[in-house]
């Protein structure tokens, strides 16, 4: 596949763990533009005469989640599940506090790249609407924060088994 070209999400990690179904066309990079000063002279008009940069941009992934599954609620926004008869999970209690997830997430595209991100972390809210036209979902942030050593996230071919 042509590598100048990202795209398509075939599989999405968290800590080891396939997090389920994703809403088509709801990833977004999301994020924010690099930040920098600019100094201006008095004598020189319409254009800075030095630029400070102050930080680099950022990338703050945003997706829908519409695997509901008990488990899934579970794994994403935390409480505990319900077991009844023969251990079979039959339901889903929300936590009494907020829960972040943390840990390393993998995104699998369909062009043949894997984003590795070591040190991130997964925040997550019940949206969307109870009809006949859509699907609740859970409305899904992921903050990239620097791990300990390394780089934030990085962007590589997969490997012929992944």
């Amino acid at each position: 596949m042509a590598k100048e070209f990202m795209y398509g999400l075939d599989r999405f990690s968290l800590n080891g763990e396939d997090l389920g179904y994703i809403e088509e066309d709801s990833f977004d990079w999301g994020g924010s533009e690099g930040e920098v000063t600019e100094i201006r002279a008095a004598q020189v008009k319409g254009v800075p005469v030095l630029v400070i940069p102050k930080s680099n941009g950022s990338q703050k992934p945003t997706f829908d989640l519409i695997d509901l599954s008990y488990e899934s609620l579970q794994r994403v926004l935390g409480g505990t599940l319900t077991v009844g008869a023969e251990d079979k999970v039959t339901g889903w209690k929300a936590p009494k506090d907020s829960l972040m997830i943390t840990g390393e997430a993998i995104i699998y595209t369909t062009s043949g790249q894997k984003i590795t991100i070591p040190n991130a972390m997964l925040q997550g809210y019940i949206s969307g609407g109870l009809n006949m036209t859509s699907v609740s979902k859970i409305k899904c942030t992921l903050s990239i924060m620097q791990p300990a050593e390394g780089e934030p996230y990085t962007i590589e071919d997969m490997g012929e088994v992944e």
